[in-house]
């Protein structure tokens, strides 16, 4: 008899829609993510990506539908539980969203310094082996947000997202406002820390060379909805005009070389 390869289901979306004043962002929206898999989603700006990812991580509630992670319902779900789910996940926001009057070695450790305690030589050495992969160095650690570049702001979010291992990872918009080099390097980390913990991941961009390295599977929102899943090998053959308009610029032959 076969063993029962089917993956655990890690993140489920059903029916979601938000709507702001009569305004529908999202309609229906419905996707899995599962266990050990990274999933990109793309669209246009304004498409409702950032919305999704708020009513995912509980910042905004959903008109309809439900969210479940790790077959919890988050949807209604009190403030107590969902933080305590919350803390297990590795969360990065479009703009950083730093702790302007905590340092950066402080800001990486901050959610596992709620959890235990962890003294000023500690924090720093753990910070230092997550940034040194970011390609950031060491004489940062004890400056502040507002005295470091917005590059640099934004792989300190990353380093603060993945420090503790958490098994789900959200990015919005990981790579946004970086060179091609450092793109490049934070999409390694990427697919590092889920390989590494067996994790899961979902990562909302529109930089679609980072969705042929990092993703294992892609969905597209258009019009308020899915209107397209699959591979990233499979957008290269897809028909949908949208699909085509964001990937008339990649070579396959660059990204998917094994």
């Amino acid at each position: 008899m076969e063993k029962n390869l089917e993956k655990k289901i890690i993140i489920k979306v059903s029916d979601v829609s938000k709507s702001f004043n009569n305004n529908v962002v999202l309609k229906d929206i419905n996707f899995q993510l599962l266990e050990g898999e990274s999933l990109a989603i793309i669209g246009a700006s304004g498409s409702g990506k950032s919305v999704l990812l708020k009513n995912i991580i509980g910042l905004l509630l959903p008109d309809k539908g439900s969210i479940q992670i790790n077959d919890t319902e988050m949807v209604h779900l009190n403030k107590k539980l969902k933080e305590k789910i919350l803390l297990d996940l590795g969360i990065t926001f479009q703009h950083g969203a730093l702790f302007d009057s905590l340092k950066v070695w402080e800001n990486i450790i901050f959610k596992i310094a709620n959890k235990e305690k962890i003294n000023t030589k500690q924090g720093k050495q753990i910070a230092l082996s997550i940034i040194e992969d970011l390609g950031l160095q060491p004489n940062i650690l004890d400056l502040y947000p507002s005295e470091i570049s917005g590059g640099m702001q934004k792989r300190v979010a990353i380093a603060r997202a993945i420090c503790g291992n958490p098994k789900i990872l959200l990015f919005d918009e990981p790579t946004s406002g970086l060179d091609p080099v450092t793109g490049s390097l934070i999409d390694k980390l990427i697919k590092k820390a889920v390989s590494r913990i067996g994790g899961s991941a979902i990562t909302i961009t529109h930089d679609m060379a980072s969705v042929c390295r990092i993703a294992d599977k892609v969905i597209l929102i258009d019009k308020q909805t899915i209107s397209w899943s699959g591979t990233p090998k499979q957008m290269f053959d897809s028909e949908n005009e949208k699909i085509q308009e964001f990937i008339k610029t990649i070579n396959s032959e660059i990204f998917f070389n094994d």
